[in-house]
């Protein structure tokens, strides 16, 4: 199978069908290569960044220790 032909077809693809290309590739592609204990790990911490799980922290009003608070080590 050449890959230009569908190189072109998929470069003419309209955003939303790009999406769908993508994750079918990646469906693929995760039954073909195997997993590593790793590869989850790092795939739910993306998501968890990209998806604002995170994003609290950045909220000074959430900072209720200090450097001066503790013990130290």
């Amino acid at each position: 199978m050449q890959t230009i032909p569908v190189v072109k077809k998929i470069q003419t693809l309209p955003e939303p069908l790009l999406r769908e290309v993508e994750d079918f590739v990646d469906f693929l592609l995760s039954r073909y290569q195997p997993e590593t204990d790793e590869y989850p790990a790092l795939l739910l911490a993306r998501v968890a960044a990209d998806g604002g799980a995170f994003a609290w922290l950045d909220n000074p009003a959430e900072e209720l220790y200090t450097d001066a608070d503790g013990e130290p080590v």
